[in-house]
């Protein structure tokens, strides 16, 4: 089972209990995920982010259905933005089935935490300087802040990150320390 690591913000809202005390090995692949809810131009937006890439993608004007149905927000959202990235269908397929079964649990990692905080601010900037959440593509927004240097990857971006390991290529991924 993969995880989504959901902040107590966004567990409020998803009306989930989490799962307690979940198994949490490092999976194989893509792996486990966290997720935010954040607030942009007054609107819900949930942040995602890769435990073991830190790539990131954000879902923004979240409304009552998008809670109601995350699991398949949060597929229908990783494929579009790896199809946006330029992964084959094959490598889609391959990351969307490692999550048949999803749980969510409560965050565990607070350096993953702070990196997400971080590239909030990028986010919210980046909105801000496309005119608001009405003017921008929100894919391309993506595709921007992942090619962003972040200090736990030893200043790499998520995005060269997220394709050596699905290029699978035997890369050492840094190590993202849990606390």
């Amino acid at each position: 089972m993969r995880l989504i690591h959901c902040t107590q913000k966004l567990l409020k809202e998803l009306k989930n209990p989490p799962l307690q005390n979940p198994d949490t090995p490092n999976p194989e692949g893509l792996g486990n995920w966290y997720a935010n809810l954040l607030r942009i131009d007054r609107r819900k937006c949930i942040l995602f982010t890769s435990e073991k890439t830190l790539y990131f993608f954000l879902i923004s004007k979240v409304k009552k259905e998008n809670l109601e149905n995350i699991v398949d927000e949060f597929l229908f959202n990783l494929n579009m933005n790896l199809q946006a990235e330029g992964f084959s269908l094959e490598v889609i397929n391959r990351v969307i089935a490692e999550y048949t079964e999803i749980g969510f649990a409560k965050t565990a990692n607070r350096q993953v935490l702070g990196v997400m905080n971080d590239f909030a601010y990028a986010y919210e900037y980046d909105i801000a300087r496309a005119g608001g959440l009405d003017m921008v593509r929100i894919v391309e927004v993506n595709k921007s802040v992942n090619r962003t240097p972040s200090s736990p990857l030893k200043y790499k971006y998520p995005i060269d990150m997220l394709k050596e390991l699905l290029s699978g290529v035997q890369v050492p991924l840094p190590k993202i320390v849990k606390t």
